[in-house]
């Protein structure tokens, strides 16, 4: 039976790589949003992770909360058989750019598989963020829309409090959240001929099927090429959540990506003096993502404002004119490769390092059969260098009372390292970015702290242990 999974996480950071899951709460339904059951995992702040101030500010956990949770390892064993429950349509708001890259993440770490719940055994994922938006932008009398200073918001928090919805917590709380994601999906499901239609984006046969079906409409150099337009919230309200774009083609190094050139930017090719191509840029799309695209149909087209339309249209020209330049962009952009990182951390390796082997995943499945006692016996054994280090700090971060005596050292080094502020220890993630440390969370502290002047209770309380926990790290 196929069922929708909506959830919602509180994190540690907004780091996907490196920061921590501490709540996850979820609602199953029937596919007519009828509740079946609910359930809440609290996970208890690992030792190796350095609280940002602000996201907790935001979500408001306390410690004494989180310490009446499980391990990181015991959550993401019940999370993953949560969203791999056959027929699952896993989703939330703004899940695929936030929500689904932690999960990804949580169960790489800890030797699970990161996409099964995308694919396997009937299940699938989708986001109502981009629905929202679609009846944002295409039918706005479906909601009373917020705004902040005077411009629309698509906050979830804004959107229930405009809507009066009715929850059962606070907000940026994970059930709470859940609910009034569930309750504004009931109001966009009234009008179901949209409701369908919207869903279908995130389905990988068809949102490829409607791309391929929309005509090639500009001519360069007896080349076609698709102009359409593309919907997402990221693109903002000033030009209503839509960009003009012309699909470039796919990536010939990344076989499930398809690149599309906005058109209603400044020098999009590259053409002002001193501008390098390697500065340039091009949105990347997989089949089924946050992204929709829509034929520039005029009625679609007509929702754009007018500054876009008319950049847009200046923005062809330019492109038939210096056909060359443009040949040579869609071919870098075609033939790009993210660059290797060499010293990335093992944590942060799921996409450079690539699927599990089939080996790998065997011996993954020994190591979370094997009991408490033997995992450590398991881990020496493991003969993937990647495994054995990802194994290795699953026993620091979850089993240190288990471990044995002759082995403390290693893995409390494991953990030392993790939340040390010596640049010699900085931890490197896929971005090429640094894993969010003591140093940096004492300067975020110092900064919240001058933005409160007067601080109510609970915030004084938040920051304090907050600082305190950070410099017994």
């Amino acid at each position: 039976m196929k069922t929708s999974l909506f959830y919602d996480i509180e994190t540690s950071g907004l780091n996907h790589a490196f920061d921590q899951i501490l709540t996850f709460a979820c609602i199953r339904t029937d596919l007519e949003l009828n509740e079946i059951d609910r359930q809440t995992i609290t996970i208890r702040l690992r030792k190796d992770i350095v609280p940002s101030p602000r996201a907790f500010l935001t979500h408001g956990l306390t410690y004494n909360e989180l310490e009446l949770g499980i391990s990181e390892y015991e959550a993401a064993l019940k999370i993953h058989k949560i969203l791999n429950t056959p027929g699952t349509i896993s989703l939330g708001y703004n899940s695929l750019g936030f929500d689904d890259e932690f999960l990804r993440f949580l169960f790489y770490r800890n030797l699970l598989d990161p996409y099964t719940h995308q694919y396997s055994n009937g299940c699938s994922r989708m986001d109502i963020l981009p629905v929202t938006v679609i009846f944002r932008v295409f039918h706005p009398d479906s909601l009373r829309w917020p705004q902040i200073d005077g411009k629309p918001s698509l906050k979830l928090d804004l959107i229930s409090l405009e809507n009066n919805f009715v929850t059962s917590g606070r907000a940026h709380e994970a059930l709470n959240d859940v609910e009034a994601v569930i309750q504004l999906s009931k109001i966009l499901f009234q009008q179901k001929d949209i409701w369908k239609y919207s869903l279908d984006f995130f389905n990988k046969t068809r949102d490829k099927l409607r791309i391929n079906s929309i005509e090639k409409s500009i001519n360069i150099q007896n080349m076609q090429f698709k102009a359409c337009l593309m919907v997402s919230a990221s693109f903002g309200s000033k030009v209503n959540y839509m960009a003009p774009v012309v699909r470039l083609g796919q990536s010939i190094a990344y076989k499930n990506q398809s690149l599309w050139l906005r058109l209603d930017g400044g020098d999009i090719l590259g053409l002002d003096a001193g501008r390098d191509i390697k500065d340039t840029f091009v949105i990347r799309k997989r089949p089924a993502d946050a992204l929709i695209v829509l034929p520039a149909l005029e009625r679609f087209w007509d929702r754009l404002p007018r500054s876009s339309q008319q950049s847009a249209k200046g923005n062809i020209e330019k492109i038939c004119h210096h056909w060359e330049k443009f040949f040579e962009f869609n071919q870098y952009h075609r033939e790009y490769k993210y660059a290797f990182i060499p010293d990335m951390d093992p944590d942060a390796a799921l996409y450079q390092d690539g699927f599990f082997s089939a080996q790998e995943k065997k011996q993954s499945n020994l190591f979370h059969k094997s009991p408490y006692h033997q995992k450590q016996e398991i881990t020496k054994k493991i003969k993937s260098p990647r495994l054995k280090i990802l194994a290795t700090r699953i026993l620091a971060r979850n089993f240190e009372d288990k471990i044995k005596q002759t082995d403390e050292t290693e893995y409390h080094l494991h953990l030392n390292r993790l939340s040390s502020s010596l640049e010699k220890d900085q931890i490197i993630g896929y971005k090429n970015d640094i894993k969010f440390n003591c140093e940096k969370g004492l300067q975020e502290l110092k900064e919240v702290e001058q933005e409160f002047l007067n601080p109510n209770p609970n915030t004084k309380r938040m920051l304090h242990w907050i600082k305190e926990y950070i410099e017994k790290l």
